[in-house]
Protein backbone atom coordinates (compact mmCIF):
# COMPACT_ATOMS: atom_id res chain seq x y z
CA UNK A 1 0.00 0.00 0.00
CA UNK A 2 2.85 2.42 0.75
CA UNK A 3 4.28 2.13 -2.78
CA UNK A 4 0.83 2.67 -4.31
CA UNK A 5 0.22 5.63 -2.03
CA UNK A 6 3.57 7.22 -2.92
CA UNK A 7 2.96 6.67 -6.63
CA UNK A 8 -0.51 8.25 -6.33
CA UNK A 9 0.79 11.22 -4.34
CA UNK A 10 3.67 11.75 -6.79
CA UNK A 11 1.35 11.60 -9.80
CA UNK A 12 -1.06 14.04 -8.17
CA UNK A 13 1.84 16.38 -7.32
CA UNK A 14 3.09 16.32 -10.93
CA UNK A 15 -0.41 17.00 -12.25
CA UNK A 16 -0.95 19.85 -9.77
CA UNK A 17 2.43 21.40 -10.65
CA UNK A 18 1.72 21.15 -14.39
CA UNK A 19 -1.60 23.02 -14.06
CA UNK A 20 -0.08 25.52 -11.64
CA UNK A 21 2.75 26.28 -14.07
CA UNK A 22 0.32 26.62 -17.00
CA UNK A 23 -1.54 29.37 -15.15
CA UNK A 24 1.46 31.02 -13.54
CA UNK A 25 0.30 34.64 -13.97
CA UNK A 26 -3.10 34.04 -12.38
CA UNK A 27 -1.51 32.23 -9.44
CA UNK A 28 1.13 34.90 -8.98
CA UNK A 29 -1.55 37.53 -8.39
CA UNK A 30 -3.67 35.21 -6.23
CA UNK A 31 -0.66 34.20 -4.12
CA UNK A 32 0.23 37.86 -3.58
CA UNK A 33 -3.33 38.54 -2.36
CA UNK A 34 -3.28 35.45 -0.11
CA UNK A 35 0.13 36.40 1.31
CA UNK A 36 -1.08 39.93 2.05
CA UNK A 37 -4.15 38.59 3.87
CA UNK A 38 -2.10 36.04 5.82
CA UNK A 39 0.13 38.88 7.01
CA UNK A 40 -2.84 41.16 7.77
CA UNK A 41 -4.68 38.43 9.72
CA UNK A 42 -1.40 37.37 11.40
CA UNK A 43 -1.86 33.72 10.42
CA UNK A 44 0.79 31.01 10.45
CA UNK A 45 1.01 28.06 8.08
CA UNK A 46 -0.06 24.60 9.27
CA UNK A 47 -0.08 22.74 5.94
CA UNK A 48 1.75 22.79 2.64
CA UNK A 49 0.97 21.57 -0.87
CA UNK A 50 2.61 18.19 -0.27
CA UNK A 51 0.52 17.54 2.86
CA UNK A 52 -2.72 18.51 1.10
CA UNK A 53 -1.91 16.25 -1.85
CA UNK A 54 -1.01 13.35 0.47
CA UNK A 55 -4.37 13.79 2.18
CA UNK A 56 -6.20 13.87 -1.15
CA UNK A 57 -4.45 10.65 -2.18
CA UNK A 58 -5.23 8.92 1.13
CA UNK A 59 -8.94 9.82 0.88
CA UNK A 60 -9.20 7.36 -2.02
CA UNK A 61 -8.58 4.50 0.44
CA UNK A 62 -11.89 5.25 2.20
CA UNK A 63 -15.21 3.72 1.08
CA UNK A 64 -16.53 7.22 0.23
CA UNK A 65 -15.04 10.72 0.05
CA UNK A 66 -16.26 12.48 3.22
CA UNK A 67 -18.26 15.71 3.04
CA UNK A 68 -16.19 18.83 3.53
CA UNK A 69 -16.42 22.59 3.63
CA UNK A 70 -13.50 24.79 2.71
CA UNK A 71 -12.87 28.37 3.71
CA UNK A 72 -10.55 30.28 1.40
CA UNK A 73 -8.08 32.77 2.82
CA UNK A 74 -9.59 35.39 0.49
CA UNK A 75 -13.19 34.79 1.70
CA UNK A 76 -14.89 37.50 3.73
CA UNK A 77 -14.89 36.86 7.49
CA UNK A 78 -18.49 35.57 7.68
CA UNK A 79 -18.91 34.37 4.11
CA UNK A 80 -22.61 33.35 3.87
CA UNK A 81 -21.93 30.14 1.94
CA UNK A 82 -19.44 28.94 4.57
CA UNK A 83 -21.77 29.84 7.44
CA UNK A 84 -24.77 28.07 5.84
CA UNK A 85 -22.73 25.01 4.87
CA UNK A 86 -21.29 24.75 8.40
CA UNK A 87 -24.77 24.83 9.92
CA UNK A 88 -25.87 21.98 7.63
CA UNK A 89 -22.72 19.96 8.36
CA UNK A 90 -23.18 20.36 12.12
CA UNK A 91 -26.95 19.73 12.11
CA UNK A 92 -27.12 16.34 10.51
CA UNK A 93 -25.05 13.57 9.02
CA UNK A 94 -24.40 14.43 5.36
CA UNK A 95 -26.06 12.47 2.60
CA UNK A 96 -23.57 13.70 -0.01
CA UNK A 97 -19.97 12.98 -0.92
CA UNK A 98 -17.26 15.57 -0.47
CA UNK A 99 -15.29 16.95 -3.40
CA UNK A 100 -11.59 16.17 -2.96
CA UNK A 101 -10.34 16.94 -6.47
CA UNK A 102 -8.21 19.97 -7.28
CA UNK A 103 -9.21 23.35 -8.70
CA UNK A 104 -8.59 22.29 -12.31
CA UNK A 105 -11.31 19.65 -11.87
CA UNK A 106 -13.62 22.21 -10.21
CA UNK A 107 -12.80 20.87 -6.76
CA UNK A 108 -10.74 22.38 -3.97
CA UNK A 109 -9.28 25.85 -4.45
CA UNK A 110 -5.56 26.26 -5.08
CA UNK A 111 -4.13 24.61 -1.98
CA UNK A 112 -2.22 27.68 -0.75
CA UNK A 113 -5.62 29.45 -0.53
CA UNK A 114 -7.21 27.04 1.99
CA UNK A 115 -7.55 28.69 5.39
CA UNK A 116 -9.35 25.67 6.85
CA UNK A 117 -11.30 22.61 5.86
CA UNK A 118 -14.04 21.03 7.98
CA UNK A 119 -14.68 17.35 7.32
CA UNK A 120 -17.45 15.08 8.59
CA UNK A 121 -16.48 11.50 7.71
CA UNK A 122 -19.98 10.09 8.05
CA UNK A 123 -22.59 9.36 5.39
CA UNK A 124 -26.35 8.98 5.78
CA UNK A 125 -27.47 6.46 3.19
CA UNK A 126 -31.16 6.76 2.24
CA UNK A 127 -33.16 3.53 2.69
CA UNK A 128 -36.74 4.72 2.30
CA UNK A 129 -39.17 7.38 3.47
CA UNK A 130 -40.21 5.47 6.61
CA UNK A 131 -36.83 4.03 7.53
CA UNK A 132 -33.99 5.95 9.18
CA UNK A 133 -30.92 6.30 6.96
CA UNK A 134 -28.09 3.84 7.32
CA UNK A 135 -25.09 5.62 8.87
CA UNK A 136 -21.69 4.78 7.43
CA UNK A 137 -19.06 6.11 9.84
CA UNK A 138 -15.43 6.57 8.74
CA UNK A 139 -14.44 8.67 11.75
CA UNK A 140 -11.79 6.26 13.03
CA UNK A 141 -10.38 5.60 9.56
CA UNK A 142 -10.21 9.32 8.77
CA UNK A 143 -8.50 10.07 12.10
CA UNK A 144 -5.99 7.27 11.38
CA UNK A 145 -5.16 8.87 8.00
CA UNK A 146 -4.57 12.27 9.62
CA UNK A 147 -2.35 10.74 12.29
CA UNK A 148 -0.41 8.56 9.82
CA UNK A 149 0.30 11.61 7.64
CA UNK A 150 1.11 13.81 10.67
CA UNK A 151 -1.56 16.30 9.71
CA UNK A 152 -2.56 18.56 12.60
CA UNK A 153 -6.30 18.64 13.25
CA UNK A 154 -8.96 19.49 15.78
CA UNK A 155 -11.94 17.21 16.33
CA UNK A 156 -15.30 18.19 17.74
CA UNK A 157 -18.50 16.18 17.42
CA UNK A 158 -17.33 14.03 14.47
CA UNK A 159 -16.21 17.14 12.58
CA UNK A 160 -12.50 17.49 11.90
CA UNK A 161 -10.92 20.87 11.25
CA UNK A 162 -7.72 20.89 9.26
CA UNK A 163 -6.07 24.28 9.12
CA UNK A 164 -4.07 25.50 6.16
CA UNK A 165 -3.41 28.64 8.20
CA UNK A 166 -4.29 29.51 11.75
CA UNK A 167 -4.15 32.52 14.07
CA UNK A 168 -1.84 32.19 17.09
Amino acid sequence: MTETFLLGATTLYEEYTMHYTAHREYFKELRENVTALITKKRLFSCMNTTKWLELQTAIHTLPFPPANIVRHVIDAENHPESVNAMAILEEKIPSWFGCWSNYYCEGLPPLFNIEWMKVRPQLGKFRGALIKPEIIDETNEFRAILERLNIPYEEKGNIFTIYGYKAP
